[in-house]
């Protein structure tokens, strides 16, 4: 397995508020997880750190590594709550948090907001998970193409986040084989090229490496408006 991964303040943010982690633990397993941090100040920083801090240094095994991650994703919630009510000026901080788990041929994910997880498989791009935003929750429903909710003027209204009220994050498994790649990314990446765009970049005969500097160039050149941020992993 190959793992690449990029991050950029953009061209209008005064500060990145996306983390990510990559644990390589072997040739067959390694653990990615991304955060996009929400609230005033510093607030969104500290959330996504937090978010992240609950996944270092954890290795999922046992029977059931799907729950084993919901868990992970739960004490997330429990630290960033906690810090909020320690300190008045961070109350209302959230972040999104999407993680996932491979090991050898298969993929765990657990998710709440709207980064996203990508399967590029024999050059079909799937996207895994749903955005928690109002113009996710229409196009769920058909109200709306994608295309639409991807220019939609509500589509940074997150309706879940981690540290907001609890909810249950989405979760769930998907198959792997040789020569797919997987993307983790922030809204900052998808919100500005499209998902054919996303395809033909992950599907063009280069490095990871520079994958990611053409995504992440694209994104600039077409307005930067946010935090970008994408994890790469080739199977």
């Amino acid at each position: 397995m190959q793992i690449e991964s990029i991050t950029h303040q953009g061209l209008h943010r005064q500060n990145n508020e996306d983390r990510f982690l990559v644990n390589l633990l072997d040739n067959d397993c390694a653990l990615l997880v991304i955060a996009d941090g929400m609230g005033g100040h510093a607030a969104g920083e500290v959330a996504a750190e937090l978010a992240l801090e609950s996944f270092e240094g954890y290795r999922p095994g046992g029977p059931d590594i799907g729950a084993a991650l919901l868990n992970q994703m739960e004490e997330a919630q429990k630290r960033i709550m906690e810090r909020s009510r320690t300190f008045p000026s961070l109350r209302g901080m959230g972040t999104t948090l999407t993680a996932l788990f491979i090991t050898g041929r298969s993929a765990f994910w657990a998710h709440i907001g709207d980064t996203r997880i990508y399967h590029l498989h024999k050059g079909s791009l799937t996207r895994i998970t749903e955005d928690h935003t109002i113009p996710g929750m229409l196009l769920k429903k058909g109200e709306i193409t994608p295309e639409q909710a991807r220019l939609h003027p509500y589509g940074n209204v997150l309706t879940r986040c981690v540290g907001c009220d609890w909810h249950k994050p989405d979760s769930g498994t998907f198959g792997l084989t040789d020569g797919d790649y997987v993307l983790l990314s922030s809204d900052g990446l998808h919100d500005l090229i499209s998902d054919e765009q996303i395809a033909a970049f992950l599907s063009v005969d280069i490095t990871i490496a520079e994958k990611l500097d053409r995504m992440i160039s694209a994104c600039l050149e077409a307005g930067g408006r946010d935090n970008i941020t994408a994890v790469i992993a080739r199977i």
